[in-house]
Order: structure tokens, then C-alpha cells, then sequence
């Protein structure tokens, strides 16, 4: 799923320095002066977010996490780690992040509010805007936002792929990506199978250009951003993110030494994970698109309407966004970044967490794992287990 390509199997920890031990100190004293100039949820709630945070990034390969954990207007945040191994600098709760996946909660946001402006519908099939697309009359817009279009993902092609990994900043069209799925083969009829495609998305921020006649970056900034006043969120195609911001680690395209991925091209990920932004401005999006502020109620109820093929463990796919539980949740992974945003709208409870690596362990991803750690204090015996 995401963005991952080929990487290696060995996975064991590498020993801290004293840099890195004094480092990490510096940064819990960071963390902990932060959380004591903030609205908290309780002293006892946040000492023990505090302590399951340094345990659970300490079973991670990340240098830093940033977190925060809010009901309804209350909330704790805390950096914790490195933003960058090479100078040891602190992680700091306004870094700029990659949010990878993420990114897809925000565009599938722009089609349904093309839906409720009557310019779209779901059933619309996308020969339209795809005419050269084999199977495309076949295919419809809801198949693309709930993973059920067949479609493969153009980041499973060696070829492109391999591109990428070989030169990472390469700047990749939208047009490029497409062409890249389409010569992949399709694994069920659309709207009958579940398939987690980044193609799918890339071709959502397609039909969003096609409809408005707008470049996405525009139609993003104008409905999404500006209204919720996200103030440090931008989808943009350079390879610097904005200041201040950390640096993103990987084991992608390696043999097995950890590589800065930060400089990487963004635009291997399109539409389907392009966006940066800061822990504020996810705690604006996760409830907005959690409660769905941004769409007619009755859009929303179709939103999290879940593909039923995904359904597994007492999770499924809706419409750009996953389901557990009562939860509202996407994660998003780009080669040294990886991002976990979660709502549970029966508490108003919003979790965000970003991490600056995208390298697994036994426990999974870095950000899934700490969300997951998290969420088991402020709302024991929500998430599936597994």
C-alpha cells in the first residue's frame, strides 16, 4: 500500500550514539515544555500520553515524531527526537511534514464537493476525461475513490519505479503515472474486488483540474485550505519543503543504509500524496474531514459508505477515507515520511501523528504504530485488534 517500493529485508536497530541520547533528551524536555503551555486534557491523561509516546517511538526506527491528541477543544501535543541525524537538531511541533497518503482524504474532499455543486456524479463513468483508457466506460468515479476500479498502482511498475528510485528528484506528470497503470494488468471487474491504487487518485485530481478548469494546487488552496485556515499547508511540486521542517529518512531503493530522502520529488505522488502541512493545520483537517464540515450531510453519509469487497478485521475503505471501529482514519507514507490521521466522531476525539521515516518494524510503520499506542489510552478497546 502507499508509496512503498522494494526495500530490504534486514531491519535490525541500529545502537544509539551519545549524540543521538543527548539529543533525544533535549527533546523530551521540548516535548514536555510544549504540553505545559497547552490546554491540556489532564494532567494524568497527559503524563501517560507522554510516557507511551517515548515508549512507543522507542520501538520505532523514526529519529522524531510529532503527535497530538485532542476532545473537542482540549488537547496535549508533543515533539519528541531528531529532525535531522546529521546535526541532531530537535523535532519541533511546527515542522513541515510530507503527509504522503494522506493527501488522498483531500482529494477525494474536492470530488464530493464537485458532487454537491452538481458538476459530478459518483456513478459517472470517466471515458470523459480518459477517453484512450481501455475498460474506462466500464469504470466509475466512486470505483476510483473507494479503491474499487481494478485499476493497479503505477508505483507496482518496475520501470517507473525504477525511475524514481534511480533519480529521485525526477518531477512525474500526472499524464506519466497513468500511462505507467494502464500497461499493468487489472485483477477484478470494476466495483467488484478492492484494490489500494495510487493511480486511482492521480486520475481523481485529473477530473478535478478537467471540471474547474483550475490547477489543482488552486482548487485545493481556494476549498480546502483557505476555509479551515490552514494557513501552512500547500501542495506544491519542489523538492524543498517549506521552513521550518525536518528531514525524512528511508530504506527505500537501499541496500540496507539509511538514506535522506527529504529532497525527494513529491510528484511521484500526485494527487495521491503530494501535500505538505504541520501538526496544527492536520488537527484542522482531520476534524473537518471526520465530521465532514465541508460537505452536505448527506454527501458525507454517502462518503462513508465502505467498498465492500475491503471489509477485513473490522476494517474497510469508504471514500478516500478508511473505517475501524467508529474511527475515520488515513494514513500516508512517502519514502522518509510517514503520517497517521484518526477521528472518532462519537468522543470528538482527533489524533494526529507524523513521523520522519517511513521504515517498518514488526509493529508496522512508524506512525500507524504510535497512533495505535495512543489511541489505546484516550479510547481503550476501539481499534480491531491486528
Amino acid at each position: 500500500m502507499d508509496f512503498a517500493l522494494p526495500r530490504p529485508h534486514d531491519r535490525r536497530r541500529r545502537p544509539l550514539t551519545l549524540a543521538t541520547l543527548v539529543a533525544v533528551a533535549a527533546a523530551l524536555l521540548l516535548g514536555f515544555a510544549a504540553n505545559a503551555q497547552a490546554q491540556q486534557l489532564g494532567r494524568r491523561t497527559s503524563q501517560r500520553l507522554d510516557r507511551t509516546l517515548d515508549a512507543a517511538l522507542a520501538e520505532t526506527w523514526a529519529p522524531g515524531v510529532i503527535a497530538g491528541v485532542w476532545v473537542g477543544d482540549r488537547g496535549w501535543t508533543a515533539a519528541r527526537g531528531t529532525a535531522d541525524r546529521a546535526t541532531g537538531a530537535r523535532a519541533t511541533l511546527t515542522d513541515h511534514t510530507r503527509i504522503g497518503s494522506v493527501t488522498k482524504t483531500f482529494t477525494g474532499t474536492l470530488v464530493l464537493q464537485l458532487v454537491d455543486e452538481g458538476r459530478v456524479r459518483l456513478d459517472d463513468t470517466i471515458e470523459r476525461w480518459f477517453p484512450t483508457l481501455a475498460g474506462a466506460g466500464g469504470i466509475t468515479i466512486r470505483d476510483l475513490g473507494t479503491m474499487a476500479s481494478g485499476i493497479a498502482s503505477y508505483s507496482l511498475d518496475p520501470t517507473i519505479a525504477g525511475r524514481y528510485l534511480a533519480r529521485p528528484q525526477t518531477v512525474f506528470t500526472p499524464a506519466e503515472l497513468i500511462a505507467a497503470a494502464a500497461g499493468l494488468p487489472r485483477d477484478f471487474a470494476p466495483g467488484h474486488g478492492f484494490r489500494y491504487s495510487n493511480t486511482n487518485f492521480v486520475m481523481l485530481g485529473q477530473i478535478v483540474e478537467q471540471v474547474t478548469g483550475r490547477p489543482l494546487a488552486e482548487v485545493m488552496r481556494t476549498k480546502l485550505f483557505a476555509p479551515l485556515g490552514m494557513r501552512h499547508t500547500s501542495y506544491v511540486a519542489s523538492t524543498r519543503l517549506p521552513r521550518p521542517s525536518w528531514h525524512g529518512y528511508t530504506l527505500q531503493g537501499s541496500d540496507g543504509e539509511i538514506l535522506d530522502a527529504t529532497a525527494w520529488s513529491p510528484t511521484f505522488a500526485g494527487a495521491a500524496g503530494q501535500i505538505t502541512s504541520t501538526l496544527g493545520d492536520l488537527r484542522r483537517w482531520t476534524r473537518a474531514v471526520g465530521s465532514g464540515t465541508l460537505l452536505k450531510p448527506a454527501t458525507q453519509r454517502v462518503r462513508l459508505q465502505p467498498n465492500p469487497a475491503s471489509a477485513s478485521g473490522g476494517r474497510a475503505y469508504a471514500f478516500a477515507i478508511g473505517k475501524a471501529k467508529g474511527w475515520l482514519m488515513h494514513s500516508g507514507e512517502l519514502p522518509g515520511f510517514n503520517t497517521q490521521i484518526a477521528y472518532l466522531p462519537a468522543r470528538r476525539l482527533s489524533i494526529v501523528v507524523m513521523t520522519n521515516a517511513d521504515i517498518a518494524t514488526a509493529a508496522g510503520n512508524p506512525a500507524p504504530a504510535i497512533f495505535n499506542a495512543l489511541a489505546q489510552v484516550v479510547a481503550p478497546g476501539t481499534l480491531p485488534r491486528g
